[in-house]
């Protein structure tokens, strides 16, 4: 009497199977590379936009402790604005002119202004599509009649997918004569 034999290799199902279920997988893969363009893309944008706060912040560090001089870069010149200094209402992500419309105190005419004192990155070298502002708020934290500090709030914004994008870096600046 003959053995039945034995089945050696694949049928035709079980490679469909298989070949579906590798699709399966390199379709998710296509789907994390394409996410993960996106997340470098968002990312070099931030961190473009961290550069130009940073550079603005560190020449703001330079400029003198005035209390609150009108036409000064540190002058609280939109009191209006003084609750949220930080733009946490979204304001930069929806209004097309925050200098003009009182979400800041200050933008790039103030920069151009101060002429050769500025010593950072020119508004013509900036990336394409970035703009940078700056609020600052004067605190009496010890209500004595004297400022003690400048709170400051440098923002910069850029175009994203038809939207508004911002960063927000916040600092401080004493009041080398407060008590």
């Amino acid at each position: 009497m003959r053995e039945p034999r034995r089945a050696r290799g694949f049928t035709l199902i079980e490679t469909m199977a298989a070949v579906t279920v590798m699709l399966i997988g390199a379709i998710g893969l296509m789907g994390l590379f394409s996410a993960g363009l996106a997340m470098d893309g968002n990312a070099r944008r931030m961190t473009r936009a961290t550069a130009i706060a940073q550079d603005l912040l560190d020449n703001i560090a330079l400029w003198p402790y005035q209390d609150n001089v009108a036409g000064t870069p540190l002058a609280d010149a939109c009191p209006a604005n003084n609750n949220d200094i930080g733009d946490t209402g979204l304001n930069f992500e929806t209004d097309p002119a925050p200098l003009t419309d009182g979400f800041a105190d200050h933008g790039e005419p103030d920069l151009v202004a101060l002429g050769t004192a500025w010593t950072g990155i020119p508004a013509n070298s900036l990336p394409a599509g970035y703009e940078r502002y700056w609020n600052v708020v004067y605190v009496d934290t010890n209500h004595n009649g004297v400022n003690d500090l400048v709170q400051i709030a440098v923002i910069v914004r850029w175009q994203q997918g038809g939207a508004w994008r911002r960063l927000v870096l916040l600092s401080a600046k004493l009041n080398p004569n407060g008590s």
